[in-house]
């Protein structure tokens, strides 16, 4: 070993020395940084109530912000320190790399902030729409900034981005079919959002399932049952479906019930039995007046039919259940009154009845 490559040793070495003290710097510098953002958090009392820049120093932005900060003062570093051309290329890459991130990563938050603000703003306004486009927008503008964000470092690390979407639009005729479902579910989450058949909160039925809608994703809407279970349907499919809206019957609750008497019952006795039923109705302040059908509806195969239809609303805090048991009662009471006997052995026919 002669004198110069002992010198270009030595030289080397030092460098690796600089550039791990270097690191070493950044990370006390990162430290503080962290600590003055941490400090600077709390002029978010500044801000008022429910905006966007409150919302967006109430999430975790200064781990993002001090690493973006570290980077650009990274990049000042390695320029300084004259590293050779391998050593700078990765280094640089490397911080590179890392101040993309961080920055996708404070535009992400900045977007659930906004998200956050316009939820807040939707329960505002009486509009409806508003109140179920906002949560489908913020989970857009989530998925946009990702996107963007990965396209833009794509581009930075000297991806051809152009030819990159090119390529991706020969495919697509391909990628279209494997995921046409997938297509399908987001044209009829639009078409749900616009045409508005229910809201979050509403108390629904869609084919076989009724319960209330929590939520309306991108592909699709969550019922929770009234078993407590959660039942998850593709937007496709509720789109094309029938939706019965229990939420839309203005306040009024339809009663309807079919009531099978033996064929021993006398006419006058059921005569009777549908007038008396009638002015116990009539008595409810609850019940319209104008909409109450109880008559002799026809004869069954083991039974004397009497239909009892009408509509009411709910007082207070009682719920549906314990109106209909209510009514239910009565029907038996008034029927022992009139000393008919349904021509089954048990109440099951009465507990059948379930409201539309």
């Amino acid at each position: 070993m002669n004198f110069s490559d002992t010198v270009i040793l030595g030289m080397s070495s030092l460098k690796w020395l600089s550039l791990f003290g270097a690191v070493i710097i950044l990370y006390f510098i990162r430290s503080l940084i962290l600590w003055a953002l941490l400090r600077l958090k709390n002029a978010k009392n500044y801000f008022p109530q429910k905006t966007f820049m409150r919302f967006f120093f109430e999430l975790e932005i200064e781990k993002g912000i001090s690493w973006v900060l570290i980077s650009i003062i990274g990049f000042i570093f390695i320029d300084s320190l004259g590293l050779s051309e391998n050593v700078d290329k990765y280094c640089t890459l490397f911080v590179k790399l890392f101040l993309s991130v961080n920055v996708i990563r404070i535009c992400y938050l900045a977007a659930e902030a906004f998200g956050v603000s316009i939820q807040e703003w939707a329960k505002t306004t009486e509009t409806e729409l508003d109140g179920q486009l906002a949560p489908f927008a913020s989970k857009t503008l989530k998925v946009s900034v990702i996107v963007v964000g990965a396209l833009i470092v794509l581009q930075n690390f000297g991806v051809n981005v152009t030819a990159l979407l090119a390529g991706l639009g020969i495919g697509g005729v391909a990628l279209a079919f494997a995921a046409q479902d997938t297509v399908a579910n987001v044209f009829g989450t639009i078409t749900i959002l616009l045409d508005a058949p229910f809201k979050l909160k509403d108390h629904i039925k869609i084919g076989d399932t009724e319960g209330i809608v929590e939520s309306i994703g991108f592909r699709s809407t969550h019922i929770r049952t009234f078993y407590n279970s959660l039942v998850i349907l593709p937007n496709s499919i509720v789109a094309k479906e029938k939706i019965d809206n229990l939420a839309k019957r203005n306040g009024w609750i339809r009663f309807r019930q079919i009531l099978g008497f033996t064929y021993d019952a006398h006419p006058k006795s059921l005569q009777s039995f549908a007038e008396n039923l009638k002015y116990q109705l009539l008595q409810d302040p609850h019940i319209d007046r104008e909409r109450i059908a109880v008559h002799f509806n026809g004869f069954g195969d083991s039974s004397l039919n009497v239909l009892v239809n009408f509509h009411y609303k709910l007082n207070g805090d009682e719920t549906e259940a314990a109106k209909i048991s209510t009514y239910l009662d009565l029907i038996f009471e008034v029927s022992e009154t009139q000393k008919l006997a349904f021509a089954f052995p048990t109440r099951t026919l009465l507990i059948q009845n379930k409201p539309t």
